[in-house]
């Protein structure tokens, strides 16, 4: 109960933005219940909000590695482990004055800077480790493949022409020909096999294939031909396997998977799949190419037997799939103490398929054993063993797991009791980590940060980086995404950009911004009446419940080519083949991608109700292969048209067929709750409308370490609060009534003002976003001085993308 009502006054002084005697209080209280009425992260009060991400390049490039914490850091440590080596190698150290962000460039000009790299945080002597990031060498070796194949085929049947792809980082660009000339709308399956249906004697020839890096920009040629006959007797001929099976597949939990078995024969024979022990998972998909399983989850590991029979005849594979799965920490080491002089034994819970290596960290240093520093030190599993503690032991423990895939880390307080000494009056507890607390004046008064009343109110996770595509002359799609959110929840986006290397009285062009406020569960915007043949950034701001503010770091520059209409023809059509209402503001939606060679990144998604003439809303879809999305955040029995479109960095295709599909009805309360517990449909998705806020119950205060109090102080300060909270009470619900009920805006961008004849104007969102210098609004459409207001005293964020390392205030 105590909690309970702790966390709702938390979330009241959040909203009045004021350290007043209720946030005094709740300030206190919050130490209090530190220890343990929260997790992990409450206890330790910083956490990453961003990981390094792992980067391939080539010889000669700078790589740019960034991480980001919630709270900000007395100085950071990068650390660097070689590829096959075991131990990390310190490379670069920073004072950070409070900063929350470091980042490290890595001049990659030998191959032995290549492997993980990771940095460190360090609050006085505690440090917390981030989860590493592998710098892979860009690079596309040649093909070894050694003869020729030669492959007859009855008319009739299906054939694969495999390429013998080599290895590459990242994955090559495969391009299949025949008779030297360059094979356009073909059926490709795994990146690397192109399927012939019904073959034909047209189809007889000599076909070859392609690799290319598009980092390096490496082309290189297969060495041998496939030759290909296609017989036409009409003799008996057995089924046989045309390309031997593929025994094992390893696949990542949530992808896709096609299982392929080519048989043929004369007459061209049938194929019936199994799998031993069960049905044939509800997920998957029979098609010529073989099975493809939708979203591969671990229950659908297993053996799966193809069959190709025809006249009594039969021939057999079998097939295992494998699921693989990233590394998880889910259970940390407990915060512990220990004695100086005695014994330590730790454990952490992992999963993760290959089973994950553990490797544990103190204060962000890997522990080794037998390296000479740690010899009374033992690692066995995911357990660790110290046979003598020291003080140097105590700070922040960490548990890392890692495989192939990649990382996870889980991490508590580890402290230590020294040995006391004779003579000493006074033993005082070394916890490795510095124990913040407030100095108290006479009066009751107390000592205030630099940063007032804002310091450690709230968590702002803010929006990553976004990635843009051009739509037309005069328009782009802007796409981004949000890391999982522990702190507050965000009421809605907004969306800036700005002009490169236009001045204005010798300083650069102003931020733009849309007035339209992008609903939370919405990653895509069109922003249109740009300039063609210019350049531009863009970045999004998330605006959360506390009408605070957080900024994305700004996109890559963007240069708008004119003339795209040429690379939108070649952009294929999705066909939009089924709608389903999956219940009263679900709707699911399949299309299919007619021409598998074409060069896109994915789909956009767009619908409204039919009974609207107004602008569609966007979704995108990530990937080539995806071919469905879950619609969300619909009105129930409503019926709605939508359409799709494919697209790439360049150029965005036509428009499909336009479907309608109506909602279903609106269901009793119980029946929606379970509804909402369903799992999401498909893989591959950004599903915009899948995103919800995180649990206020999870809000975070920075608190590092909570003191202890007894029952009865807990209890009397309760009470306190309570009589704060309900002489405050009227003023807030006052303050509150202001800000809600507001309506958002889906409208189209036009040069930063929306087609709508209403602005919807909204007390000051966005406060502290930019500073006066830095941002206008645009020529067109009206504003009104509280939306001019809105953008003033704020941040510039730099983009760290290893391709443009200069900062938004120096773009030129």
């Amino acid at each position: 109960m105590y909690n309970e009502l702790l966390f709702f006054l938390i979330v009241e002084c959040v909203k009045m933005r004021s350290m007043s005697s209720l946030c005094a209080v709740v300030t206190v209280l919050l130490h209090v219940l530190s220890s343990f009425a929260y997790g992990q992260r409450q206890e330790l009060g910083m956490f990453f909000t961003r990981h390094p991400q792992p980067l391939d390049a080539p010889i000669g490039d700078d790589v740019n590695f960034e991480c980001n914490l919630n709270l900000g850091a007395d100085r950071f440590s990068w650390h660097h482990r070689p590829l096959g080596a075991n131990k990390w190698l310190s490379v670069f150290h920073t004072l950070s004055n409070g900063d929350k962000t470091s980042r490290h460039v890595v001049n990659f000009d030998n191959e032995s800077k290549a492997g993980d790299y990771r940095c460190i945080a360090f609050y006085g002597s505690s440090g917390l480790a981030s989860d590493p990031a592998r710098l892979t060498l860009a690079t596309l070796q040649k093909f070894s493949d050694k003869t020729d194949i030669i492959m007859n085929v009855p008319a009739g049947n299906i054939v694969p022409i495999t390429c013998p792809v080599p290895y590459s980082a990242p994955e090559a660009i495969v391009q299949f020909y025949k008779d030297n000339n360059p094979l356009q709308n073909v059926n490709i399956i795994g990146s690397k096999t192109m399927v012939i249906e019904n073959v034909k004697v047209s189809n007889n020839g000599s076909y070859h294939c392609t690799a290319s890096n598009y980092i390096t920009t490496q082309l290189y040629s297969s060495n041998h031909k496939i030759i290909l006959n296609v017989l036409t007797n009409n003799s008996f001929l057995a089924p046989y396997f045309i390309k031997q099976p593929q025994t094992e597949y390893k696949v990542l939990r949530g992808k896709n998977v096609t299982l392929e078995c080519f048989g043929a024969g004369y007459p061209v024979p049938s194929v019936t799949w199994s799998r031993l022990g069960g049905v044939l998972p509800s997920n998957s998909i029979k098609t010529p190419m073989g099975l493809t399983i939708i979203n591969v989850q671990s229950a659908d590991r297993g053996e799966y037997d193809c069959v190709w029979s025809s006249k009594n005849m039969h021939i057999k594979s079998v097939i295992i799939l494998k699921v693989m799965e990233i590394p998880k920490v889910t259970k940390p080491p407990k915060a512990s103490t220990f004695s100086e002089g005695g014994e330590l034994e730790l454990s952490c819970a992992v999963t993760g398929e290959p089973q994950p290596k553990v490797e544990w960290l103190i204060n962000g240093e890997s522990l080794t054993p037998g390296d000479g520093v740690e010899m009374n030190m033992e690692i066995k599993g995911s357990t660790l063993l110290i046979s003598e503690v020291e003080k140097k032991h105590a700070g922040i423990v960490q548990c890392v797991a890692s495989n192939e895939y990649g990382s996870h880390s889980g991490c508590n307080l580890l402290r230590v009791n020294p040995k006391q000494h004779i003579g000493t009056t006074e033993i005082r507890q070394d916890y490795g980590i510095s124990n913040p607390r407030h100095k108290h004046i006479r009066g009751g008064g107390r000592r205030r940060s630099k940063e007032g009343k804002r310091k450690g109110t709230a968590v702002l996770v803010p929006p990553n980086q976004p990635n843009v595509t051009r739509l037309s002359d005069m328009s782009v799609m802007v796409r981004w995404s949000v890391p999982e959110n522990t702190g507050l929840p965000i009421q809605f986006f907004k969306v800036q950009y700005r002009e490169l290397g236009q001045k204005m009285n010798g300083k650069q062009a102003k931020w733009m911004t849309a007035n339209s406020e992008i609903p939370k569960h919405i990653r895509s915007f069109e922003v249109t009446d740009l300039q063609p043949n210019h350049t531009y950034r863009f970045r999004i701001a998330a605006v959360y419940s506390n009408n605070d503010n957080k900024l994305s770091p700004n996109s890559v520059r963007f240069h708008l080519n004119k003339d795209g209409g040429i690379e939108s023809n070649k952009m294929p059509i999705p066909l939009l083949t089924n709608t389903e209402a999956l219940g009263p503001q679900e709707v699911l939606l399949i299309w299919q991608n007619l021409d598998k060679s074409a060069d896109i990144d994915g789909f956009y998604v767009y619908h409204r109700a039919s009974t609207s003439a107004g602008d569609y809303i966007k979704t995108t879809v990530e990937g080539k292969d995806s071919f469905n999305i879950t619609i969300s955040h619909l009105q129930p029995d409503t019926t709605y048209e939508f359409k799709v479109q494919s697209f790439s960095v360049d150029a965005a295709s036509e428009f499909s067929q336009i479907l309608r599909q109506k909602t279903k009805k609106a269901m009793n309360t119980n029946e929606h709750n379970d509804h909402d517990n369903r799992s999401d449909h498909g893989s591959n998705l950004t599903l915009d409308s899948r995103v919800r806020p995180a649990d206020d119950k999870n809000v975070n205060m920075y608190v590092i370490i909570g003191g202890v109090l007894g029952g009865s102080t807990l209890l009397g300060s309760v009470t306190v609060v309570a009589v704060v909270y309900k002489r405050t009470k009227h003023k807030q619900s006052r303050e509150l009534s202001q800000s809600e009920g507001k309506p958002i805006t889906n409208g189209r961008v036009i040069n930063g003002g929306v087609t709508d004849s209403k602005i919807n104007i909204t007390s000051n969102p966005l406060a502290g976003l930019d500073t006066s210098e830095d941002i206008i609004q645009p020529k067109t459409g009206q504003q009104s001085p509280m939306e001019m207001a809105s953008f003033l005293n704020g941040q510039n964020n730099s983009n760290n993308n290893h391709n443009n390392s200069d900062t938004a205030g120096t773009d030129q």
